[in-house]
């Protein structure tokens, strides 16, 4: 029984548990406080229905499981040299077992959302879920070790998730309303659209400082990281342009698009504010700490950026 607790709690580790809460929380999100909101002040409804909906959240979390399993898999030599205390294939679990769970996790999550999409009528669809599932194995086996490639993949998958709802939906509005959803569309496009961006600027920049903090093991194992290949400094100034880059994107959008008091305070105390601190953290203490505090402020900035999903629930009811 001990046994059986322990490795489901390892198994619970290395399917970072948190993060698939995190996946299923901005699909819900994104249906109910941007699809929902929207279509109903134009008198409309999600045509997904919330069965289906259920599955593709089901199916995007099992994939993305799938993905963590086999990143660890093939991880396992370098993280006894970076976090050899946070170790779990080879360690806590068999790398078979490891593959084993990589590959239920991804077919499953493979078949259900093609069912999605054939239950939807969009079978075409189905094709992103073996694209995605492709994509992380491939990422875990080869892209991740080269130069920047592996990085934008993680941040693309990421900005993703949020998207994956509205490819789903669209479709599906304009065969039950016609031409009447076209003046709605641009707006569903820039709220989720907004949301995914947001995701891949915050996501490229952790992805780079998480290399920074394993550049020990990623030097011994040729690994062809940014930290690696051009140095930390350079590591330090790339992080540093995305994460201007997102703040001033953050203030034109709330010039330009949703200039209310409330998201203004969101934007400043949620998100300017700890990136801010980011910055002051990386160019001030420039140690190995520097770069693990960072990618935690970054996490709870991406989490804060989900967050303002509720705000923009109210702001959109709030819109005449």
């Amino acid at each position: 029984m001990v046994s059986m607790l322990n490795h489901t709690m390892a198994l619970l580790r290395l399917l970072r548990w948190p993060n698939l809460l995190i996946v299923a929380a901005s699909q819900v999100l994104v249906r109910q406080c941007i699809l929902v909101p929207l279509l109903k002040k134009a008198h409309m409804e999600p045509q997904l229905p919330t069965g289906l909906f259920i599955l593709l959240v089901l199916a995007t979390v099992l994939i993305t499981a799938g993905g963590y399993a086999i990143n660890d898999y093939f991880d396992r030599k370098l993280d006894r040299v970076n976090k050899p205390q946070s170790l779990i294939v080879g360690r806590l679990i068999y790398p078979r077992h490891a593959m084993a769970y990589h590959l239920f996790f991804s077919i499953m999550g493979v078949i259900l959302g093609s069912w999605v999409a054939f239950r939807s009528g969009q079978l075409y669809l189905s094709l992103v879920f073996f694209m995605v599932s492709g994509m992380l194995w491939f990422y875990s086996t080869t892209y991740k070790r080269e130069l920047l490639l592996g990085n934008v993949i993680v941040a693309l998958m990421t900005a993703l998730v949020p998207f994956l709802v509205l490819l789903f939906e669209l479709p599906l509005l304009a065969r039950h309303y016609g031409s009447d959803v076209n003046p709605l569309t641009k707006y569903l496009l820039i709220w989720v659209l907004g949301f995914s961006l947001f995701a891949f600027l915050l996501n490229l920049p952790r992805e780079i400082v998480k290399d920074a903090e394993d550049f020990e093991g990623d030097e011994a194992y040729g690994k062809r990281t940014i930290p690696v290949a051009w140095g930390m400094p350079a590591a330090r100034w790339i992080t540093a342009a995305f994460i201007v880059l997102t703040i001033v994107l953050l203030l034109l959008a709330w010039i330009l698009f949703i200039p209310d008091s409330i998201t203004l305070l969101y934007f400043l105390f949620g998100l300017i504010i700890p990136l801010l601190y980011v910055l002051f953290v990386l160019f001030r203490y420039r140690d190995k700490n520097s770069w693990h505090r960072a990618s935690s402020v970054l996490k709870l900035v991406m989490l804060a950026g989900l967050g303002y999903m509720v705000v923009v629930n109210l702001v959109i009811r709030s819109m005449s």
